[in-house]
């Protein structure tokens, strides 16, 4: 053999490295302790887009309905109704962009047609609020108002929810 190819050989032999195959006890734990939901997370959306957040692939653990810009009026009108039978946790979110108050009413329904007031609450300008149902029915929905007939004011509702597995 000559000499340059003996000097070639040496360069590519690389020392045998013994690398362990074991995880360590740490990161077994961690990813047991994991819900197996926590690795999903949300899209940003459009404004002013109504959504439902899926993603293929894993369990479907968080939602959220959006409604930006509903006008309040001297009637009491609804947002569409959700379904909350499967849902562990739901909450609506409700920012007041106007500066007149505004009445918002959580709603709900054994069958989607027939409605009763499960909570009510007046809103003020500029002001957040998040409401929570008091009691459970198969849907829920938001209905909003304005506090004065002649004031009607800018709403933003979010509507979130999670399912536990």
């Amino acid at each position: 053999m000559s000499r340059t190819a003996k000097q070639s050989k040496k360069r590519t032999k690389q020392p045998t490295k013994y690398v362990s195959r074991r995880r360590s006890r740490h990161s077994c734990r961690a990813k047991l302790l994991k819900p197996p939901c926590s690795r999903i997370t949300r899209p940003r959306f459009k404004q002013g887009a109504s959504s439902r957040t899926k993603l293929p692939g894993a369990i479907h653990c968080f939602t959220e309905h959006t409604y930006v810009g509903a006008e309040t009026s001297s009637s009491m009108d609804s947002l569409p109704a959700q379904d909350t039978s499967s849902l562990s946790m739901y909450t609506y979110g409700v920012v007041n962009r106007g500066k007149h108050p505004a009445i918002v009413q959580i709603q709900i329904s054994p069958n989607a047609v027939d409605y009763a007031v499960d909570s009510q609450e007046v809103v003020a300008g500029g002001q957040t609020k998040a409401l929570v149902p008091l009691r459970f029915l198969h849907y829920t929905r938001l209905a909003i108002r304005s506090v004065e007939p002649d004031q009607p004011t800018r709403l933003d509702v979010y509507f979130q929810a999670q399912r536990m597995p």
